[in-house]
């Protein structure tokens, strides 16, 4: 699997509100390029091509290549949100890709740059610089430096038979909570709007990749993340915080979490450093789009206080996907598939509880990377499975402005579970979710992705706007 940097992207601005799509779309007439396109496709690139490897002929229904494109390109979009608890959010997103003379794919360097903040502190800022080639040598290199706050992170219990009892953090007078943030007019079940959120900040979070082709289909790849985190489990009135105890901190203070730390009301700082390796075995035809090929991952990764790490602990993933047309010789057409299960064990950190690693960090179970449609971070433990189908139908493609557009239609059944320890003895079943979505493709590497999602096992829906496929 590729490091796009477009998939770093933060979890508030995913979920924006269908404004930030409108606007993205308006500003697509405004892409620079710095070079014409070339007059005719160029001989395939060399070995690091992230999709070098070819399974099968060309479908004869596969629309002509367009011409490669050249010299710099410069994207950008702006960030639009809206959610009750964290406010107006407002930012942009820029990429440049540099394609050189257009022999380089995906490209040769490519520079993302996002910021984010929202009017209730909420903050997610990045920069990630990717280069496939870099310094012509035979190692693809990927850095990111960020920052991150979420006031209101979600924690709804530990394993995957976690209870979600709505009437806890519900109320729909909130001028009350202004006199007292405890009591909650037409609900006796109150225990704080803030029962089921802690806040989380993240400075710096750190990232170092590098990969290197071992032949036309495997790769080596080894990583390095450092994470300083802030864990606040109260919070003040002005918050709107509860004078009781919330889920995280009652599952701290009764043992279910562990901490090492002095007293549960104070901020916990938490700081991991890990190393990672792993093989990928990739046939995919397009890196951002595929529809052929499969990828699969195994990686470790461990975190120990000989390189700086607060915690001792190590974590596998084995990740795999499958992309196939449903009619042999029809690209348009395509069923894909995933199947993740990652594990952790040791000193497991509360900050990584909701994390699956691999090659990219993601949150899980619930949410826009995992289950659309479930909550949010609704299920956490150290071990996850994820299971993911979509059927993929490319309805039109066009190529305004010197510009080329794909619009796919897509219908997703997703599933997973996790557990809270290594027995795996725990119950609670497969949580499922389904809905359907669109993709706009701009220029290959660029995908907006709309879906909307409503939960088999849960009485919940979501909407997400995202960049990237979530496979």
């Amino acid at each position: 699997m590729s490091w796009n940097p477009l998939r770093t992207l933060s979890r508030p601005l995913r979920s924006g509100v269908v404004l930030c799509l409108l606007a993205s779309l308006a500003l697509l007439p405004a892409t620079v390029r710095a070079q014409g396109a070339a007059e005719a496709p160029v001989s395939p690139p060399g070995p690091l091509e992230e999709s070098s490897a070819v399974v099968a002929p060309p479908p004869t229904d596969a629309p002509s290549a367009p011409a490669r494109r050249k010299g710099w390109d410069i994207q950008g979009v702006p960030a639009l949100n809206f959610n009750t608890d964290e406010g107006f959010g407002y930012g942009a997103i820029l990429m440049l890709v540099d394609r050189a003379d257009g022999t380089y794919e995906p490209f040769r360097y490519s520079v993302l740059l996002q910021l984010f903040q929202t009017t209730r502190q909420v903050a997610a800022h990045l920069i990630t610089v990717d280069a496939p080639r870099f310094l012509d040598s035979q190692w693809r290199m990927g850095l990111e430096l960020a920052y991150a706050r979420t006031l209101f992170a979600p924690y709804y219990g530990l394993g995957n038979t976690a209870s979600f009892v709505k009437e806890f953090s519900r109320c729909d007078d909130r001028d009350a909570l202004e006199g007292n943030p405890d009591v909650c007019p037409g609900n006796p079940d109150f225990r704080g709007l803030r029962y089921y959120t802690y806040d989380h900040q993240s400075l710096p979070r750190i990232r170092l990749n590098a990969r290197r082709q071992l032949s036309d289909t495997w790769r080596l790849f080894l990583g390095y993340r450092l994470r300083m985190d802030r864990i606040r489990m109260r919070y003040s009135p002005d918050d709107l915080g509860q004078s009781g105890d919330s889920k995280l901190l009652e599952d701290t203070s009764t043992g279910v979490l562990q901490s090492d730390e002095g007293s549960l009301g104070d901020p916990l700082s938490q700081r991991t450093s890990e190393l990672m390796v792993g093989l990928q075995y990739d046939t995919r035809d397009i890196e951002a789009a595929p529809t052929l090929g499969m990828f699969h991952e195994l990686s470790v990764r461990g975190g120990a206080g000989a390189i700086g790490s607060q915690f001792n602990y190590w974590g596998a993933t084995l990740h795999s996907r499958f992309f196939h047309p449903v009619i042999p010789g029809y690209s348009r057409l395509v069923m894909a598939w995933r199947g993740l299960f990652d594990v952790m064990g040791g000193d497991v950190p509360i900050s990584l509880l909701p994390v699956y690693g691999g090659f990219e960090n993601r949150d899980g179970l619930g949410g826009v990377y995992s289950a659309r449609g479930i909550l949010l971070r609704r299920y956490q433990g150290p071990a996850k499975l994820l299971l993911n189908a979509e059927l993929r139908w490319m309805a039109l493609s066009v190529e305004p402005w010197g510009q080329q557009f794909d619009f796919t239609l897509a219908g997703f059944l997703d599933g997973g579970r996790v557990w809270s320890n290594l027995d795996f003895q725990e119950g609670g079943g497969l949580k499922t979710s389904t809905g359907g979505g669109l993709r706009i493709s701009w220029n290959r590497e660029f995908v907006i992705r709309l879906d909307y999602g409503v939960g088999i096992t849960e009485p919940t829906t979501g909407f997400y706007l995202d960049i990237g496929h979530i496979f």
